[in-house]
């Protein structure tokens, strides 16, 4: 099945309203410290970006066969957003590690994992 791009520019700002929340996209501009070293110093790459922050949990069995549970905290964003592994995210008064970026199904979503500090 092919989507025609007004059906993609629909599922989009549909997929938009799902999105209540703000976040802030932060980059690493790690400055020297005078010792030849460098100290992470993180800025805003872009602000009030939409988002929604959802908990995911389940079990799965290891190689052993015992159930081990899990806890993913996925952030939604738009398509198009500019977020990689080397960024940090700035949600609900805490910070986050993104540890790893899906652009989603049918690209109407940027979804990424991520880890609180």
């Amino acid at each position: 099945m092919t989507l025609s791009s007004s059906d993609l520019s629909y599922m989009r700002d549909a997929v938009e309203l799902l999105l209540p929340d703000t976040c802030y996209i932060l980059t690493n501009s790690g400055t020297a410290d005078g010792s030849g070293g460098i100290t992470d110093s993180w800025g805003t790459a872009t602000t009030t970006t939409a988002c929604r922050l959802d908990t995911m949990t389940g079990n799965y069995k290891d190689m052993d066969g015992a159930v081990q549970t899990y806890n993913k905290l996925i952030l939604s964003t738009p398509y198009d957003t500019t977020i990689t592994e080397a960024n940090r995210v700035y949600y609900g008064g805490n910070s986050y590690q993104v540890t790893s970026v899906n652009d989603g199904s049918w690209l109407a979503t940027k979804r990424a994992e991520v880890q609180k500090i």
